[in-house]
C-alpha cells in the first residue's frame, strides 16, 4: 500500500461516507489538459478541421457564470452546427484510465463498510460518467453525482448540498477527496464538508516539458500506466519501450520497395524484434551473427586494401595484442605468429590503417592458410553454410541493426555477394562513407550522425535491449542444420524485468492509445539522452553495475568505495579510464552535487574528441 493510500484510509476512519472527484482524481485522461482533448480529436481525424477552436467558442457561449451546462447545450451552439456530440463522448471513453492508487483505496474503503461516491463537475451526463467509472474498475460505487444533471457546480458549494440532501447525509459524515483546492476543498467547505487534497501526478523522470498536445498525450499515457514496480520496470516502460516502439513503427512505415523482408541482427535487435511482433503480429527473421563470428570467413577474402579495411572494422576499435587478435579471429588458443611477439600491440583505433597495422593483419591472414588455420577455415565454411540457410541471394533483406558505421552490413554484403538495405537505430559519420544513403538509413536524429550523449549511452542501450544470452562466437552442424554457438552467459534478472516492461508498453500502446498517433520521436529520444546525461543516483547505481563486451569486459560505471581511491589514487584514474559511462562513474564515485555531464563534455572537448 502506497503512502497516499495509507494516509487517505487513515483519515477516512472518522467518516461514514467518502466521496471522490472524478476527472484528475478517480480518472486520468491521456491528455495533458482537458482542452487538449479537442486538439487531439482534430489531429486524429475524429473531428473536422478547426474543431478545437470551435469547441472552445461553443462552450463559452453556452456557459452562464456559476452554472453548469450539458454537452447537448454546448453542441447546440452555432460554431458546432452539424457536429455529432457522440464523437466527443467516444473520445472521452477511449482516453480515460483509472488512478490505480485511488482505485485501490476506494475499494479498500468499500470493503471496510464505508459508503463510496463520486461527485463531478462535468458537462457529460451522469450515465456517461458512470459508465466510464465502471469500465475503469469503479463498479462498487454507491452513487455518482454529476453537475450537468443539476445545472450547478462544486465551486459554489451547491452541488455538495444537493448531494447531502438527496442521500440524507450530514456534512460531518462525509469526507471529500479531490485534486483542486478551489472546487474540491474550498467548494466542499462551503457545504460544511471536510476536504482531502491529493497531490498532482509526479512528472515523468527524464522527460522534457511537453511542447504540444501530442507530446502531452504521450506523457499522460505513460503516467497513467506506469508500472508500480522498481526502477528497472519504470525505465523499461517509460524510456526504453517508447524509444524502441517508435523505431519499430518507423521500420514498418518504410516504403514497401525498401521494407522487404526484415532481418533483425542478434543480439542487439532482440527486443526491437519482439516489439515489432507485438505491434504487427509478424515473426521476422533473426540472424545470429557477430563481427567476431564472421571474421573467419572474412580471412578467406582477398586481402587487398578494401579487404584489410573491412577486416580491421570487424575487429574491436581499440588497442589489442596480436594474441587477442588471433583469438578474436578464431585461431586456437596458444597459436603463434612466426617471427612475431604475441604481446605486440595492434592499434585499431585510427583510420586509415598505418603501415604497421596493415603488415600485422596481413600476417594474420597468411596464417589462416597454414595448418594453424585449420579451425578458422572450418568455421569459415560453417559461416557460409549458415548464411546460405537464409537464402539471402534470392531475397536480399532489410538488415535491422543498432547501427553505427554499417560494418556488419558491409561484411555480409561482401560474404554473400549481394546488396542489402540497411535500417539502423542510429549512425555515425562512417555509415555513408562505406554505404550509399539509399542502401543505409538511420532512424534517430533524422538520419544524421548521432550526438555525443547517444554514443556515451549506446553501450548501456545495447546491454538493455540485447538478447539475454552470450555473443555468437562460432557455428556447429546439427542434423544438417548449422546453428550458432553462443558464449555462456547468465541472464540478468533486472534486465529481463526491464525488457518485459518495454514489451508491456508496446502492448499498451497498441491496444490502449486513444489517439492512434505516432510517438514523438524527439521527446522519447531526449528522455533517453537525459537518462544518460544526468541519471538519478538510483539509476546510476543500478545501471552502472552492468558490464559490456568489446574485445574485453568493461563495467559501465562501477567505482570502488572512495576510501580505496584515497589510498590508491592511480586506481581511480584506471577505473575511470575503463568505465564506459564516465559521468555516471564520477557521480557514483564522488557523490557531490557537481555538473558531471558538463565536466565530461569539457574533458571530451579538451582532448578533441
Amino acid at each position: 500500500m502506497h503512502h497516499l493510500e495509507q494516509k487517505l484510509i487513515k483519515t477516512a476512519d472518522a467518516y461514514d461516507v467518502v466521496a471522490f472527484d472524478v476527472f484528475d482524481t478517480f480518472l486520468f485522461r491521456d491528455a495533458a489538459a482537458p482542452s487538449d482533448v479537442f486538439v487531439l480529436m482534430e489531429q486524429a481525424g475524429r473531428a473536422p478541421s478547426g474543431f478545437a477552436q470551435k469547441r472552445k467558442e461553443a462552450e463559452a457561449l453556452a456557459r452562464t457564470p456559476g452554472q453548469e451546462v450539458t454537452l447537448a447545450e454546448i453542441y447546440a451552439q452555432p460554431p458546432l452546427t452539424g457536429i455529432d456530440p457522440q464523437v466527443e463522448i467516444d473520445a472521452e471513453y477511449r482516453i480515460v484510465a483509472p488512478n490505480r492508487e485511488l482505485l485501490s483505496a476506494a475499494r479498500n474503503l468499500h470493503e471496510k463498510g464505508k459508503k463510496v461516491y463520486a461527485i463531478s463537475d462535468m458537462y457529460l451526463s451522469r450515465e456517461d460518467v458512470t459508465c466510464m467509472l465502471e469500465r475503469c474498475g469503479y463498479d462498487f460505487l454507491d452513487g455518482v453525482c454529476v453537475s450537468s444533471s443539476y445545472g450547478v457546480q462544486k465551486r459554489s458549494g451547491k452541488l455538495y448540498r444537493i448531494f447531502l440532501q438527496e442521500n440524507g447525509f450530514s456534512p460531518s459524515q462525509v469526507l471529500f477527496v479531490g485534486n483542486d483546492r478551489r472546487s474540491d476543498i474550498a467548494g466542499a467547505a462551503l457545504a460544511g464538508i471536510k476536504g482531502f487534497l491529493i497531490p498532482p501526478p509526479k512528472p515523468l523522470d527524464y522527460y522534457p516539458a511537453a511542447a504540444d498536445a501530442r507530446q502531452g498525450a504521450l506523457q499522460a499515457f505513460l503516467r497513467n500506466r506506469l508500472p508500480q514496480g522498481d526502477r528497472w520496470q519504470t525505465l523499461g516502460f517509460s524510456v526504453v519501450g517508447p524509444l524502441l516502439t517508435a523505431f519499430a513503427v518507423w521500420l514498418h512505415d518504410m516504403p514497401a520497395n525498401q521494407r522487404g523482408n526484415l532481418l533483425f541482427l542478434a543480439r542487439d535487435m532482440y527486443l526491437v524484434r519482439k516489439i515489432y511482433a507485438v505491434l504487427y503480429g509478424t515473426e521476422s527473421g533473426y540472424l545470429r551473427v557477430s563481427r567476431r563470428s564472421l571474421c573467419p570467413a572474412l580471412l578467406q577474402r582477398p586481402m587487398n586494401e578494401e579487404g584489410l579495411a573491412l577486416l580491421a572494422d570487424a575487429l574491436p576499435r581499440q588497442i589489442m595484442t596480436l594474441e587477442q587478435v588471433l583469438d578474436y579471429c578464431g585461431f586456437a588458443s596458444g597459436t603463434m605468429l612466426p617471427g612475431k611477439t604475441m604481446s605486440s600491440k595492434v592499434d585499431l583505433r585510427t583510420r586509415p590503417l598505418s603501415a604497421v597495422v596493415k603488415q600485422q593483419l596481413l600476417a594474420v591472414a597468411a596464417l589462416d592458410k597454414t595448418p594453424a588455420g585449420h579451425e578458422v577455415r572450418r568455421q569459415a565454411e560453417l559461416v557460409r553454410r549458415y548464411l546460405g540457410q537464409y537464402r539471402l541471394k534470392e531475397t536480399p533483406p532489410v538488415l535491422v541493426d543498432i547501427g553505427s558505421g554499417g560494418t556488419t552490413q558491409r561484411i555480409l554484403e561482401e560474404l554473400c555477394g549481394i546488396q542489402m538495405q540497411g535500417a539502423c537505430l542510429a549512425c555515425d559519420e562512417r555509415l555513408h562513407q562505406g554505404l550509399p544513403p539509399e542502401r543505409a538509413q538511420a532512424f534517430l536524429f533524422d538520419g544524421k550522425p548521432a550526438t555525443l550523449w547517444y554514443w556515451v549511452g549506446q553501450p548501456l542501450l545495447e546491454r538493455l535491449i540485447s538478447e539475454p544470452c552470450g555473443a555468437t562466437v562460432g557455428y556447429e552442424e546439427n542434423n544438417d542444420r548449422i546453428e550458432a554457438v553462443l558464449e555462456k552467459a547468465q541472464a540478468e534478472e533486472n534486465i529481463l524485468r526491464l525488457q518485459q516492461a518495454a514489451l508491456d508498453f508496446a502492448h499498451a500502446w497498441r491496444s490502449g492509445s486513444g489517439w492512434g498517433q505516432p510517438i514523438s520521436v524527439q521527446m522519447v529520444t531526449e528522455a533517453y539522452l537525459s537518462l544518460v546525461r544526468d541519471p538519478l543516483m538510483a539509476d546510476a547505481e543500478a545501471l552502472g553495475g552492468l558490464s559490456v563486451e568489446d574485445g574485453e569486459t568493461w563495467f559501465l560505471a562501477a567505482p570502488q568505495p572512495f576510501g580505496v581511491y584515497v589510498r590508491h589514487p592511480k586506481q581511480l584514474a584506471e577505473d575511470f579510464r575503463r568505465s564506459r559511462w564516465k559521468n555516471a562513474f564520477l557521480k557514483r564515485a564522488l557523490r557531490l552535487p557537481l555538473p558531471y555531464a558538463r565536466l565530461y563534455e569539457m574533458l571530451k572537448s579538451k582532448h578533441g574528441r
